[in-house]
């Protein structure tokens, strides 16, 4: 047999059982949503939302805010549009949550209309789907610097959740945590 008829059995031997294996075995499309996406459903719907923030060293005022969720770009992403007023002025956050299926890592961007800074964090989920905790950075507004920021989003049941931001203090203060504890609205 010539170097050619060697390399054509060689080539068979190793193409023709992975060709077959590829037939057997459905390929997974990391670029369409997921099972971890079906986890983010609960979070979807019309909400009021009770937010508790720190304004000074133990002291926290309470305000209410609402937010509209809904999945984005073919199901790939939750958006949350939080609507409140701040100082006597509109405020609107805006909040994507995902799964990058590539990094096999729920994501979580965070924007807000007061300010141009963009919160990005990186997480997982608990083994029983009831908890996302995200780690990454922001911007500390009261000190005007880069903070890393904690995020746990704690599903209770599908009428209520908790979204918590722990944002680590700046040189050495004590860390602050901004609450939003999340009820579904009642459809009439």
């Amino acid at each position: 047999m010539n170097f050619k008829g060697c390399l054509v059995v060689l080539c068979g031997i190793l193409i023709l059982p992975a060709a077959a294996l590829a037939q057997e075995q459905p390929k997974t499309d990391l670029n369409a949503p997921g099972e971890e996406h079906k986890k983010l459903d609960v979070l979807a719907g019309d909400w009021d939302v009770i937010v508790k923030f720190p304004v000074a060293p133990g002291k926290t005022m309470e305000g209410r805010s609402t937010c509209e969720a809904k999945w984005v770009m073919d199901g790939r992403f939750l958006r949350q549009e939080y609507s409140s007023t701040f100082a006597g002025k509109p405020l609107t956050v805006v909040r994507y949550l995902g799964f990058d299926r590539y990094k096999r890592k729920f994501l979580e961007l965070h924007m807000e209309s007061t300010h141009t800074d963009v919160m990005h964090c990186e997480g997982t989920i608990s083994e029983d789907g009831k908890t996302i905790t995200c780690v990454g950075s922001g911007i500390d507004l009261a000190a005007g610097k880069k903070a890393k920021v904690r995020t746990v989003t704690t599903i209770t049941d599908k009428d209520t959740f908790t979204l918590e931001m722990q944002y680590a203090g700046v040189e050495g203060e004590a860390a602050k945590t901004v609450t939003l504890a999340h009820k579904r609205k009642q459809t009439q």
